[in-house]
């Protein structure tokens, strides 16, 4: 059985639909508030993990922060419901449960709203070390600085890391970004941010994922598009964390083939957005 460790910010989600954009001195109306996503489970780690067990025998383990409160268990019991190992989440003592309020508007587009809850220098645990080095894959979404650090500075020669970009100067300093393009086998990022990165070295896989076109893959002097169909939604959070998890899975079990490795990625961003598609017909297009 493989294991993969998913590093990053974990999240309670609230996602409300707007009639409009939020102005001072004016009342603007909710007009839906999905009962699945008040909260939802959010935050990378817990899309990557989700997409990797199903239909697995893999284990994933988000190495993620929660607060002692009842949000944080009820986190950490939403992961188990999911099938995924909840053992890597550290409860950390006066902290709050990170949350996000995500707030669409008529046109489609988001404000976010985000409370950290847990303090921004927190370290690794030693069972979230522990877990970190038996595991078989590393994959690193963006997170607490020390901890994603030292996550790199625990990491064998014989394991694997997948990065999944993400543009945020707080957390992911210019000497961070260098070390983790370094070492990563595997790199998803958006177009804006496939210009952070260096060359890719010949033994990397580099995916840059164009929305409802689809994602292209990178690896040494082969390129592919692979395309997806475009599912209408108002709320696509999560769908390249969830995307990337379906490819980390089909990798993880062996795949190499770039195509395979990009179906199985929209086959899991399909089935995610779907299922929020059944919740709100009334969306946009969408990878």
């Amino acid at each position: 059985m493989s294991r993969v460790a998913i590093s990053g910010f974990a999240s309670l989600d609230h996602v409300i639909v707007l009639d409009g954009a939020v102005t001072p001195g004016r009342t603007t109306t909710i007009l839906s508030r999905p009962r699945e996503a008040w909260p939802r489970l959010g935050g990378g780690p817990a899309y990557v993990a989700q997409a990797l067990v199903v239909g697995t025998q893999i284990t994933a383990s988000p190495i993620s922060w929660v607060g002692d409160d009842p949000e944080g268990a009820s986190y950490a019991a939403r992961l188990q419901q999911a099938g995924v190992d909840a053992s890597g989440l550290s409860a950390v003592a006066g902290g709050r449960t990170p949350a996000s309020v995500m707030a669409y508007d008529a046109s489609g587009d988001c404000a976010v709203l985000y409370h950290p809850g847990i303090p921004g220098d927190i370290r690794l645990s030693d069972n979230q070390r522990a877990l970190i080095q038996r595991a078989d894959w590393l994959c690193v979404t963006i997170g607490p600085l020390p901890a994603t650090t030292a996550l790199l500075d625990l990491l064998r020669d014989d394991q694997r890391l997948a990065w999944i970009v993400k543009n945020d100067p707080r957390v992911m300093t210019d000497a961070l970004r260098a070390r983790l393009a370094a070492r990563a086998d595997v790199i998803f990022c958006n177009g804006s941010e496939r210009g952070l990165l260096p060359a890719a070295t010949p033994r990397q896989i580099v995916i840059e994922t164009r929305g409802a076109t689809g994602a292209h893959f990178q690896c040494g002097d082969e390129g592919l598009l692979v395309p997806t169909t475009p599912i209408a939604v108002t709320d696509p959070t999560g769908a390249g964390d969830t995307f990337a998890g379906g490819v980390l899975s089909a990798l993880v079990q062996g795949e190499t083939d770039l195509h395979v490795l990009g179906e199985a990625g929209h086959r899991a961003a399909r089935r995610l957005l779907a299922h929020r598609q059944s919740e709100d017909p009334t969306g946009r297009p969408h990878g």
